[in-house]
């Protein structure tokens, strides 16, 4: 019994998703929504096929500068997180700062960036780079404060060094809340990354959703929509399979 609710939880993310999509398709057959409005999901899933040759290269050029702005975003966040975690006047000087970067929309940025470096790959790097840092950051910086004060006193009462108490204390605590900032921070890059793409540049997944909405091509714009769920599916799924092996064994 065990075994079959394990394996039913194990494909029921696949079962949903055939589910949606099979309510989809039998509404728009049975409302006959016209497919400059919705179409069919198996007709968008079969462009998937038809026209890769076309796809494949906007999809390279996200996904391209996706790979190269979220690990490094990630890791600046995380790594300046640690920073004020172990010290306490950077924190006060640099936070507000801070603070202000996250209220500001993306939206405000990517224009001014297309100004000052170009309509080139860099700036959706960048915005990506930016997306992530203030997730993975804001979590980190969550976890450390959700320290429980026990295991604090504990290693003080043990006469444990500062860099004891972080090694020991501080980062196995904070490994969850690092996974979930890494989560967060991985649907926001891609965000930031499709986000930058439809202000003035000529490929990537982004321009040609806006180029196809524009011509009512709902068809081509759904399967490039389908491409991305499916992409940023694959990258949560791989993060949370590396918690459940690192937060596990820790």
């Amino acid at each position: 019994m065990k075994s079959i609710k394990k394996a039913f939880l194990s494909v029921s993310p696949l079962l949903t998703f055939v589910l949606l999509f099979g309510v989809m398709e039998l509404a728009v057959a049975a409302f006959e929504i016209p497919p400059y409005v919705l179409p069919s999901p198996l007709s968008s899933f079969g462009y998937l096929f038809t026209g890769f040759g076309e796809m494949k290269v906007h999809l390279f050029k996200t996904f391209q500068q996706y790979v190269v702005g979220y690990p490094i975003g990630s890791a600046v966040g995380i790594l300046l997180a640690l920073l004020f975690i172990i010290n306490k006047t950077v924190n006060k000087a640099v936070s507000p700062y801070l603070t202000v970067l996250y209220c500001m929309p993306m939206l405000v940025l990517i224009p001014l960036l297309k100004i000052w470096l170009g309509y080139g790959a860099a700036v959706a790097t960048i915005v990506c780079g930016l997306s992530c840092f203030s997730s993975t950051m804001t979590q980190t910086m969550t976890g450390a404060a959700s320290i429980p004060h026990e295991r604090v006193e504990l290693i003080q009462s043990c006469k444990g060094s500062k860099i004891q108490q972080f090694f020991l204390i501080t980062i196995p605590s904070v490994w969850p809340s690092i996974f979930t900032g890494l989560k967060l921070g991985a649907i926001a890059g891609l965000a930031g990354v499709i986000g930058a793409e439809m202000i003035g540049d000529t490929q990537g997944i982004g321009f040609i959703i806006r180029l196809s909405s524009n011509v009512y091509k709902m068809k081509e714009m759904f399967a490039y929509v389908y491409a991305l769920m499916a992409f940023g599916f694959l990258v949560y799924y791989l993060i949370s399979l590396l918690e459940s092996k690192l937060v596990k064994s820790e």
